[in-house]
C-alpha cells in the first residue's frame, strides 16, 4: 500500500468474545481480521495490529479516524483494546468516534424495519443484559438485566426484533426456540460494522470513558 494514502479509518474491537481490526476508507476495506477469542484479547489484538502494519506499510499518521466500542462490556478485554490504541496513537492526534455496545451491534444490521429492537448481551452469569433501541439505532430507556425465566420469555415474545450475543445462549434452550424467527441483527461484533454510517456521531480527540455496569458484560 502507498504510504501516502491518508485519511484512513480504523475500527477495532475486543469487547466480548471476538477480536477484530478493520482498516478502511470510503467504505473500501484495505485490511480486515476477525478472530474468536475467549481470553487473552490483548495478545491477539497486538498480533493483529502488528500484522496489519507489516502488510499495509502504514503508520498512525495515515489514519484520521478511530472507531471504538466503549462498552458496557468485559472490562479487562475492552480496556486492553483502548490501551493498545492509546499506545498506537501516542504523539499523533486522531479523531475518535465512539459507540455503546448496543449501537455497535446496530451498525451490523443490513436491513431496515419498523419495529423496536432488543439487543441481548450475555453477561457470563445467570442473567442477560437487554437494551431497547429504536429502528434508527437510538437507545430507549436504560439497560436492564433479566434472569432467564418466564418473565424473559414474555418480554422476548413482544413485538420486537432481536440481536446480540445472548441469542447464542438462548438458542440452546427449547423454551426459546421461537426467537429464531425474530432474529434480525448480528449475534457477534465485528469492527467492519463501523463502516456503516447509520447516524452521525460527533468525533472527539479524547478517548471515551469505558462504561462498566454492576453486571460484568
Amino acid at each position: 500500500m502507498n504510504k501516502q494514502l491518508n485519511n484512513l479509518e480504523i475500527g477495532i474491537d475486543s469487547s466480548l468474545s471476538y477480536c477484530s481490526i478493520t482498516l478502511f476508507k470510503n467504505k473500501k476495506i484495505f485490511w480486515d481480521r476477525f478472530k474468536k477469542n475467549d481470553f487473552g484479547h490483548e495478545k491477539n489484538l497486538s498480533l493483529m495490529l502488528q500484522k496489519m502494519l507489516i502488510e499495509t506499510q502504514i503508520t498512525p499518521k495515515n489514519i484520521s479516524f478511530l472507531h471504538l466500542n466503549n462498552g458496557p462490556a468485559r472490562f479487562t478485554a475492552i480496556r486492553n483494546c483502548h490501551a493498545l490504541m492509546k499506545g498506537f496513537f501516542f504523539g499523533h492526534k486522531v479523531k475518535i468516534v465512539s459507540y455503546k455496545i448496543f449501537e455497535h451491534y446496530f451498525l451490523g444490521i443490513n436491513q431496515s424495519f419498523q419495529k423496536n429492537i432488543l439487543c441481548i448481551i450475555d453477561t457470563n452469569r445467570r442473567d442477560l443484559a437487554i437494551q431497547k433501541l429504536s429502528p434508527k439505532g437510538k437507545l430507549i430507556g436504560k439497560t436492564k438485566t433479566h434472569l432467564i425465566d418466564n418473565q424473559l420469555i414474555e418480554l422476548l415474545s413482544g413485538d420486537y426484533v432481536l440481536m446480540g450475543n445472548g441469542i447464542k445462549k438462548l438458542n440452546q434452550m427449547k423454551d426459546y426456540s421461537f426467537i429464531k424467527k425474530k432474529l434480525m441483527g448480528p449475534i457477534e461484533l465485528k469492527s467492519n460494522y463501523f463502516m456503516n454510517s447509520v447516524y452521525l456521531k460527533k468525533p472527539q480527540i479524547r478517548f471515551p470513558k469505558i462504561i462498566y455496569p454492576y453486571s460484568p458484560i
